[in-house]
Formats: C-alpha cells, structure tokens, sequence
C-alpha cells in the first residue's frame, strides 16, 4: 500500500508539472540538445556501474532514466573491516538500480541545461557474502576459541526522492551534471543468514546476532526478527525498515 501510494505521488506530480509546462509555454522545444547519456562515476564506490538517460519532452522539462548494473567486488579490506578477531575472506559486495525522475528547469530558456528540480523514485537490490575466520578469548584463566562463520545478505529498497542540481554543457557536446541535497525516504526489506560448521558455536553466533538487533533504536529493531534454523545456521529478516538516504555527486556525458 506505502509503495503504491509513492508511486502515484510521484505520477501524479509529473503529470500536474507537465501541464503547468504546456500552460504557460506555448513554444515548441527550441533547436538543440534534446538527449543527455550519462555516467554516474560516484556509485563506483557502492560496487555498480550507473548510467542514466535524459530526454527533454517539452521547454522546460525532461524525464530521466537511470540504471545501475551490479559489479560485485571485495569489501572487508576497503573498509578496513578485518581485524585480529576477525579475518574476513570471500567477501562480495554490489548494487543495482532503476531510477525514474522528472525534471523541471527554472529559468526562461528552452533548456535541459541550468539549475533544475527533480521528483523521483528508485528502487534498489544490494547484496552481499562473506566468510569470517573469528577467534574469540574468554573467562579466566583466558581460553581461545576459533571458528568459521559464511555470511549471506540480501535486500531491497523503495525510495521516493526530491533532487536539486545544476547541468551544463562544456565544447557543445559534453554535459557535465552536478546533483546534490538530494532526500530520499522509503522502505528496506532484508534477508541474512549466517552459519557455523561449529555447531557448538552456534549459540554464540546467534547470541551476537542478537544483541547486534538490540543495539539497534527500539523503531528498527522492533521489525527484525532473528529465528533458529537447524543446528547450523541463524536467519535474520527484516520487512519495511525506514530507509532515508541522501543523493549528491556528479555525473559526465554525452548531449545530442
């Protein structure tokens, strides 16, 4: 219902900034650029290729479409995540995406160039895996403990967004697109397991996975649920999670 009641938002603001457009501008699309191709280089960090295709409909106004193709890539030594107590291997991590956004340029001038304000909305899949060597020291006198954990994650987001930002041109062909204060808000769904061949282990394994969700604020961690499944594995599923994200860097492209 939340994911229906976004999208007609969001189509029912593109049709009344149409409108608007067409009312108080009875000029055709003025000669030049009317197709933008783009690349996104920011989202590289996020493990995904993204591009976007821009096409001016009307004066002032464009519709935008944006994909992201997954490029899974290692993460534990990029974020420094290993550690003496944990050795991170195997480890994958990508995103990909479909976004879909109106745009309306200010200004008098035909354009789909200047300083724009854009509605949209954009869905997500990210996933990752890993596996985790971890050694662990306990009681008194010390005892050491190693075992091996496989991690298993995936989820997907619904963002509606509002983005503001300016686009130019440079040598009439190159477009260069600066996008920032750009809001998002919406909905996550996640699915994770992690299993130990220790079953001995297990117990501690879903005891951290737990006090992990307890950490959380009581409005997150009241939508997760960490559940059992057989002698060797723990699941972790979380449904509708506040999602709130901002969007800001810069693209490059080609006009014509």
């Amino acid at each position: 219902m939340k994911t229906r009641t976004l999208f007609l938002i969001f189509v029912f603001y593109s049709v009344y900034a149409l409108g608007q457009d067409i009312s108080t501008n009875s000029d055709t699309v003025a000669p030049g650029p009317k197709n933008v191709f783009k690349f996104l280089p920011v989202n590289l960090a996020l493990n995904s290729l993204s591009f976007e295709y821009e096409r001016k409909f009307s004066p002032k106004s464009s519709f935008v479409f944006g994909l992201g193709i997954a490029s899974p890539k290692p993460f534990a030594d990029k974020f420094g995540i290993n550690s003496a107590d944990n050795k991170i291997t195997n480890d994958a991590f990508s995103t990909m995406s479909v976004r879909a956004a109106y745009r309306h340029y200010a200004g008098h001038k035909a354009r789909p160039f200047g300083f724009y304000f854009s509605p949209y909305l954009k869905y997500q899949k990210f996933a990752a895996n890993a596996d985790n060597h971890r050694t662990t020291t306990e009681g008194f006198p010390p005892v050491t403990t190693q075992y091996d954990e496989k991690y298993d994650i995936h989820g997907n987001t619904l963002n509606f967004g509002l983005q503001s930002g300016v686009q130019f041109l440079i040598a009439k062909i190159v477009c260069v697109d600066f996008y920032f204060m750009g809001i998002e808000a919406g909905l996550a769904n996640v699915t994770a397991t992690v299993k130990s061949p220790n079953v001995v282990m297990i117990d501690k394994v879903e005891s951290n996975v737990r006090d992990n969700v307890d950490k959380l604020p009581p409005f997150l961690a009241s939508k997760i649920k960490v559940t059992r499944n057989g002698s060797d594995q723990v699941d972790v599923e979380g449904s509708s999670i506040p999602y709130p994200w901002l969007r800001s860097g810069i693209s490059i492209g080609i006009a014509f």
